[in-house]
């Protein structure tokens, strides 16, 4: 299905059995025989709207984005946390690195679109996006794709590429393979590596779609973005480019950095995260 048709066809319908406490479980259909899911609490009139999103292949189960989630909720905000479904009908798993996969950034990009907006249209206002790890590249693709989408501003949490584990040597070797598989056989799957996962089995075409999204990509879209941009990181993390987040900085995108936090604020960083993300939505708010 093109990322067009699939963009204008999905639907989303709300689930009658709430998920936990507050929260009410949402269904959007994305292909055929295909559902992702979302928990959304509904919030005050007066509080912001927050699409929460998570890391590379895990879920919004996952104990840094579902902390935070809940914890706005508790403040009040109204706050939407999506499972991306890498073409798995209802994930509510983390998908292992040598798992077949066959989802892009554009079929990412495309069900972040659909539930962004549900989000605008239920809450009634543009909502603050926040993505953890790579979850943050996929929201810049978001914005960047879409740039007739309403936000008020964007939260970037422990930022890393997709590229961030491998040397300019090894990029460059991934790419030039990849771009070699794909005009021989654009549908045939093989070992590649992404991220964290040292193989990571997928198409040639989805491996590239992700690797489009390099640092200097990355960084001329968050400088062009009309709304703030910040973003979040702790001192102790070894999974992030420091060099290149200074560069935003002296850029013009805020920084904030928590000392002793590792790549998923672990531990009591769970509460210096949330007292930055609260800070960042009341800069947003005061513009």
């Amino acid at each position: 299905m093109a990322i067009n048709a699939l963009i204008f066809g999905l639907l989303l319908q709300l689930a009658v059995q709430p998920a936990v406490a507050g929260s009410a479980r949402m269904h959007l259909d994305v292909a055929p025989g295909v559902v992702a899911e979302a928990e959304y609490w509904p919030g005050s009139a007066d509080r912001a709207a927050i699409l929460v999103l998570h890391g590379f292949l895990q879920t919004h189960d996952f104990p840094t984005v579902r902390r935070l989630a809940e914890a706005l909720a508790d403040e009040g905000y109204n706050v939407l946390l999506p499972t991306l479904s890498l073409g798995v009908d209802r994930r509510r798993q983390s998908l292992p690195c040598e798992a077949i996969h066959l989802h892009s950034l554009e079929a990412d990009v495309a069900e972040l679109a659909a539930w962004s907006r549900w989000l605008v249209e239920r809450a009634g206002k543009p909502p603050v996006l926040i993505g953890h790890s790579v979850g943050g590249v996929q929201l810049t693709a978001l914005l960047d794709t879409h740039r007739e989408l309403q936000f008020a501003g964007l939260i970037l949490i422990s930022l890393a590429e997709f590229d961030a584990e491998q040397n300019p040597e090894q990029l460059a070797s991934l790419r030039a393979r990849a771009t070699a598989d794909l005009a021989r056989d654009p549908n045939a799957v093989a070992a590649y590596a992404l991220s964290y996962c040292k193989r990571y089995v997928t198409t040639p075409a989805g491996l590239l779609s992700y690797l489009a999204w390099d640092s200097a990509r990355l960084q001329d879209v968050l400088l062009r973005l009309d709304q703030p941009v910040t973003v979040i990181f702790g001192l102790s993390d070894d999974r992030i480019d420091a060099a290149w987040l200074a560069s935003l900085g002296d850029a013009g995108v805020a920084l904030r950095a928590v000392a002793g936090a590792d790549h998923f604020f672990s531990s009591t960083h769970e509460f210096d995260l949330l007292d930055e993300v609260l800070d960042a939505l009341s800069e947003v708010a005061h513009g």
